[in-house]
């Protein structure tokens, strides 16, 4: 009879040990993860004072054999932005102002085509730290929405999605993406760079590419001897 009851004890708390109840975090509104997310990242007041990031990172690539310094600079106020990745082998350099952009690769310089320039533009819009930013001053034109357990979604007022992050329970973003797609980058624990908390490192889940973030720098505006306009 005791054994009988001792089996029964067992049954029972392992079944509540499965039972675990649904946590808060899966039950927010995609507002309330929103917030989860900014204070994760260091939060809303540190966010709203952000933009510009200059960016530093070490970069492995399955197309490149070497790894390669790759750094950013990004004006979130206007289509601002300049990327150069070096190494041994190759000297790579992209930008765009306003309305126009340029390339250098390996000694060569060119005008961006429109669907280059379109290509530029479309990822300084959807630019993860610039997100950060727009929800932290509440940008009218954007949408937060909670999809599934553990998903973020982030829409333009034109219904077109900007971002998704896929969140831990403490809010910080292990998994992101922009526009349809649905590959994303996967992002490893967090650093920090004076107030603001960033992912140390991402990769694409198919293994082709990975980076690790030497140096972040923000600003509220971007520094006067940054050029964005072609060398």
């Amino acid at each position: 009879m005791r054994r009988t009851a001792q089996r029964a004890g067992i049954f029972l708390l392992g079944s509540l040990l499965l039972a675990t109840p649904r946590s808060s975090f899966a039950e927010a509104d995609g507002r309330a993860r929103a917030e989860l997310l900014l204070a994760a990242m260091g939060g809303r007041a540190a966010w709203a004072k952000v933009k510009f990031t200059h960016v530093e990172a070490v970069h492995d690539d399955v197309s490149i054999r070497d790894s390669f310094t790759n750094k950013i600079w990004n004006d979130f106020t206007a289509p601002r932005v300049r990327l150069e990745a070096k190494n041994a082998q190759i000297d790579r350099r992209r930008g765009i102002d306003g309305a126009t952009g340029w390339r250098w690769r390996d000694g060569e310089q060119s005008v961006l085509t429109p669907e280059q320039f379109e290509d530029e533009r479309s990822w300084w819009e959807a630019n993860i730290y610039r997100t950060l930013h727009r929800l932290a001053i509440n940008d009218p034109d954007l949408e937060a929405r909670a999809v599934g357990e553990h998903r973020l979604e982030i829409f333009r007022r034109d219904g077109k999605r900007l971002n998704w992050f896929h969140l831990n329970q403490r809010g910080e973003p292990m998994l992101f993406g922009t526009w349809e797609s649905e590959a994303g980058s996967a992002f490893g624990p967090l650093g920090k760079s004076g107030e603001i908390r960033y992912p140390k490192w991402g990769a694409r889940p198919d293994g082709s590419w990975r980076y690790e973030i030497v140096r972040l720098v923000t600003a509220e505006t971007a520094p006067a001897d940054v050029s964005f306009a072609k060398p």
